[in-house]
């Protein structure tokens, strides 16, 4: 393994430091010279320091949760290793786009103070990055979706791989130890997640937009709401059904069962530090016992809490089940009488309809539904396509473009989430892979 520089939060958190990591199944896109000592170790103000932080931070995430998990991953973008494009141009953001074979970073300046962000120096933003891609190829189904839960799932699996990794480094140990003693109930370092961001882009927009110096905090009383009935758009304290903000519903109830695996660890004698690790750790793995059971495809999140609550009775001997099956029914996400129910989520079935008002008129478009979902499908992919219709989430083409060589990023900086393809004279909409 070689040493890489590496920095597990960003640089209003902590200084960087290094880490040794496999290159395995991910790859650099750029070219990066080895420094004297034959290491990819470099100061802040080196050219070279943004593309070593997002390679070691994205392969040790992948590292790290392919051993979690006793398994190599194939990605979805059938290549052999997972891309990482460290600076892919301006923009407060980073993208896991599937076309693209991997993961994008990129760059702005801070509007307040005037620094240049790199979002491919966070590792945070990178692990998340690096999680959107893990859940890919494990369950391709979900970015083909156009329900919002599998959406903002993945943007909770992007975050709750962030504070899996996060809590196992010593740096980060140390430091949320100082601030909670364990009780991660308190502010941290590893609940609020991509501080540096964060900031900029409330500085960017002139208010805060995202609650706090962070681009979104784990610690929140959210309960679950149809996301059906929820805007598109809504202020950061309220849910909507955008993916980034309905996704701390999840995000917040599986942080409240990571606070009390630690809490219990800290009742056996552990000190915080360790109590801290071992909840990272088996939390990760929670999230691989989780993926054998989970749907197939399309779901609503009562669904993945059952099929959390079985993979813990299944595979883990029923030791978390009681914790998980309290948080969920505190959430109102599934009823604790209804949490022990049997589901099969193994089979899927496609549905589609043709849109009949509209510029998009005529036009085909389908997805994947798990066989236990609700009923009236139908009817919710029209009301979901209403809604990303007149959210601007779908990008209307002419047959003669490919929407694979065109820009599947909007003006306001978020992905597409469907675009118009044409064959023969026909158009269909299909999902875009792209996702922030």
């Amino acid at each position: 393994m070689t040493v890489f520089s590496y920095n597990p939060q960003d640089r209003t958190v902590m200084a960087p430091s290094t880490v040794r990591v496999p290159s395995g199944n991910v790859s650099l896109s750029a070219h990066l010279e080895p420094d004297e000592n034959g290491n990819f170790v470099y100061p802040e103000n080196d050219d070279r320091f943004t593309a070593a932080c997002a390679f070691s931070s994205v392969a040790n995430a992948v590292a790290v949760t392919e051993a979690s998990w006793g398994e190599t991953f194939r990605w979805a973008t059938n290549r052999e290793k997972l891309a990482v494009i460290p600076d892919a141009g301006k923009d407060l953001n980073a993208y896991y786009a599937r076309v693209r074979g991997g993961v994008l970073f990129f760059h702005d300046t801070d509007r307040l103070t005037g620094e240049t962000i790199y979002t491919g120096r966070s590792g945070e933003v990178t692990a998340h990055e690096a999680f959107h891609a893990i859940l890919d190829a494990k369950r391709p189904e979900y970015l083909g979706s156009w329900d919002p839960d599998p959406n903002a799932f993945h943007e909770s699996m992007g975050d709750i791989g962030a504070i899996c990794l996060s809590l196992q480094n010593d740096q980060v140990l140390e430091l949320v130890a100082q601030q909670t003693g364990g009780d991660l109930s308190k502010p941290n370092a590893v609940a609020q997640l991509g501080e540096e961001l964060g900031l900029a882009i409330n500085h960017k927009s002139g208010h805060n937009v995202t609650g706090g110096p962070w681009t979104r905090n784990a610690i929140n009383s959210f309960t679950w709401i149809d996301p059906d009935t929820l805007p598109s758009e809504a202020p950061h304290t309220e849910l909507s059904s955008e993916a980034h903000s309905l996704s701390r519903l999840w995000t917040g109830a599986i942080y409240e069962v990571l606070t009390g695996m630690v809490n219990a660890n800290l009742a056996q004698g552990q000190t915080p530090q360790a109590a801290l690790r071992h909840g990272g750790e088996e939390l990760l793995k929670m999230q691989g016992r989780l993926l054998q059971k989970a749907p197939e495809a399309s779901f609503r999140f009562a669904d993945m809490a059952r099929a959390l609550i079985q993979s813990e009775d299944q595979l883990n001997g029923g030791k978390y089940t009681s914790l998980i099956a309290d948080v969920m029914d505190r959430r109102q996400i599934l009823p604790r009488q209804s949490s022990l129910l049997e589901t099969d989520f193994s089979q899927s079935r496609r549905v589609t309809i043709t849109l009949k008002e509209g510029p998009f008129a005529g036009m085909e478009v389908s997805h994947r539904v798990s066989s236990e979902t609700r009923e009236g499908d139908t009817k919710s992919l029209a009301k979901c396509m209403e809604r990303l219709i007149a959210n601007g989430d779908i990008l209307m083409t002419m047959p003669n473009q490919d929407p694979d060589q065109l820009n599947l990023i909007k003006a306001d900086g978020e992905p597409y989430r469907g675009v118009v393809r044409w064959n023969q004279g026909k158009a269909t909409i299909e999902p875009t892979y792209v996702i922030g």
